[in-house]
């Protein structure tokens, strides 16, 4: 594949090279119109929109993710971020029922640490499975860590220092055979790599919209295995997570509730958000996730080639079954090369212990990819 698929839909690759998808994707022009559509709705129709445009919106967006992630019906639902989605899932969970481990790794994504973290206020205890090399953590190293006494397994599909692409089944299978849940991020992994939940058989699956699928911040999801959410009552569920929120009972108790990952709903949804979001998904979908992680590799195939040629270190996976959409590159002064590449109208980001990240999305090209080494050429001198 030579040609950047729906270049044009995206307004600042004419004005950058954009290379941070990893961090936030580039938007669609049509999100301009949608956001605006909903802006007229609610100025014209007033409450009405809830009950058409607004309540289309919620239910749009839970069909669009559940079809890129492989997802039954009734299976996902809103978030306002992955931490949300996490955190719902911690309050259905109770460390003082005998079962009281989580076990994660050291590179899981900073959110994750303070969430379950504060779980050991309540009995539980954390293990933190070590990377050898602070690229990735072996599959079978987090699952020899799963017991009898493991309460839930959490890691990354993609981790975010790296670009790794983790092989999330050995520690599925491990948590499934210990009688554990299993809990996986695709932040960075959603809208690059295809991802089946329901093959892959975990029972909790976190991510967001705004960066490889390009639908801006306030959208995330959560997706809860079917037999998995008829099982748990969360405690985090407002009034959206109840089986009939618009009866406006005044209960006495929590409330009866609602099926499936609905009831993991807290408040009001972020709306605005779901709408804008709707304009990426729309566009992940139309390209595929089978063409989309076709062009990843041979964008960052080429990127590892210019790598080597400048001798520069690749901290990211070489193999193509074990990197995500993301290429980490590190060197002396790295970080003043960002700040350098931005002022030529590059776009890339730099992280301690990783270096640059460079991440080409289906939009990208080849020319862009060059462009970036040649600039990084003439900055190192």
């Amino acid at each position: 594949m030579s040609a950047a698929p729906l270049r044009s839909r995206f307004p600042i690759l004419e004005e950058e090279t954009y290379l941070a998808s990893h961090s936030l994707g580039a938007v669609p022009a049509s999100a301009k119109e949608a956001l605006e559509g909903y802006h007229e709705a609610w100025a014209r129709q007033g409450i009405g929109a809830w009950e058409g445009p607004w309540a289309e919106a919620i239910a749009t967006f839970n069909e669009q993710i559940a079809g890129i992630l492989g997802a039954p019906e009734g299976t996902v639902a809103p978030m306002l971020n992955a931490t949300r989605g996490m955190a719902g899932v911690a309050s259905a969970l109770d460390p003082s029922q005998g079962r009281d481990k989580i076990v994660m790794t050291d590179l899981e994504f900073t959110t994750s640490y303070p969430l379950w973290r504060g779980f050991e206020e309540l009995g539980a205890e954390i293990e933190v499975v070590e990377s050898p090399d602070g690229v990735r953590v072996p599959a079978e190293a987090i699952a020899d860590a799963v017991d009898e006494s493991t309460l839930l397994v959490h890691t990354c599909q993609v981790y975010f220092r790296s670009g790794a692409l983790q092989q999330l089944e050995p520690v599925v299978e491990a948590a499934r055979e210990a009688g554990a849940y299993s809990l996986v991020d695709g932040y960075q992994s959603v809208g690059v790599v295809p991802v089946d939940v329901a093959e892959l058989g975990v029972d909790f699956f976190v991510g967001g919209s705004h960066k490889w699928l390009c639908g801006g911040p306030g959208a995330g999801y959560l997706y809860v295995r079917e037999d998995v959410a008829e099982e748990l009552d969360p405690r985090l569920r407002g009034w959206f997570g109840l089986a009939d929120p618009f009866a406006y009972e005044q209960l006495e108790g929590r409330g009866p509730p609602a099926e499936g990952a609905r009831r993991f709903l807290g408040g009001t949804p972020n709306v605005p958000g779901l709408v804008a979001a709707r304009e990426g998904l729309e566009a992940i979908r139309e390209v595929g996730l089978d063409r989309i992680r076709q062009r990843s590799l041979d964008l960052t195939d080429r990127i590892l080639v210019h790598a080597d040629a400048q001798d520069l270190t690749v901290r990211t996976p070489r193999e193509e079954d074990r990197r995500g959409g993301m290429v980490c590159l590190d060197f002396e002064g790295a970080e003043q090369a960002t700040d350098e590449l931005a002022e030529q109208g590059i776009v890339v980001d730099w992280r301690p212990d990783c270096g640059i990240r460079v991440s080409p999305h289906f939009y990208n090209t080849e020319d862009e990819i060059d462009e970036l080494f040649g600039a990084l050429a003439r900055i190192r001198g």
